[in-house]
């Protein structure tokens, strides 16, 4: 159940009354992003996680060595529940309203930096191209995932290319639109993954010193 609730400076929240009386600002998986990320920062070798600033969460091997599901049941309420909605949890977001696709793309690029295709590690191309079989399913490894907020995956896939009546190239734009297919085409694709990997880079800095997103 959501419930919109308006304080005296008309600031909104989207509350959610989750179990046992309590509430929280904002629906599982964002805390789910938050556990994902403080990994990654974690085991990133450019990155030294404070864990003075998660007192409560377990150490940096509980968090590790832990299911998400396992590690949220035993802590939630503490770290991120309320009885009273107006009250501000132990470990707040940092925005009201996180956006939530942005933070899942963003830690797949990242998931994906190193992994190779076509023999290159760290290709933008070859990023998009992983990232898109994740999630439209072609990898096996889930069921096909699509959203409605701005673009989802099946844009980022470098190999969808036809040849139209005209014998020449396209590629469908985010609109379902065709485009002539050129260098720019690629130069798009890097520059989305450039940006998701931007982003998540920047989380894990916010993640190391405490904040999130």
């Amino acid at each position: 159940m959501s419930n919109k609730i308006y304080f005296d400076n008309k600031v909104s929240y989207d509350w959610i009354r989750y179990k046992d009386g309590y509430w929280i600002p904002h629906r599982k998986r964002v805390y789910l992003y938050w556990f994902k990320y403080l990994q990654q920062a974690e085991l990133s070798s450019s990155h030294t996680v404070d864990w003075t600033k998660y007192d409560g969460w377990g150490d940096a091997s509980a968090v590790l060595g832990t299911k998400f599901d396992d590690w949220w049941d035993d802590n939630w309420k503490e770290l991120f529940g309320t009885k009273d909605r107006r009250a501000t949890p132990r470990y707040p977001i940092s925005t009201k309203q996180p956006k939530t696709e942005a933070l899942r793309l963003s830690l797949l690029c990242w998931e994906r930096r190193n992994a190779p295709v076509w023999g290159k590690r760290g290709n933008a191309l070859s990023i998009a191209k992983q990232v898109y079989e994740y999630e439209l399913g072609i990898s096996g490894e889930k069921k096909p995932r699509y959203t409605d907020e701005n673009w989802d995956a099946s844009f980022m896939n470098p190999d969808t290319v036809f040849v139209g009546n005209d014998g020449k190239k396209y590629l469908l734009d985010e609109d379902g639109l065709k485009i002539a297919f050129d260098d720019s085409n690629n130069q798009r694709l890097q520059s989305i993954v450039g940006r998701y990997l931007k982003n998540a880079k920047r989380y894990l800095a916010n993640v190391s010193s405490g904040t999130f997103p």
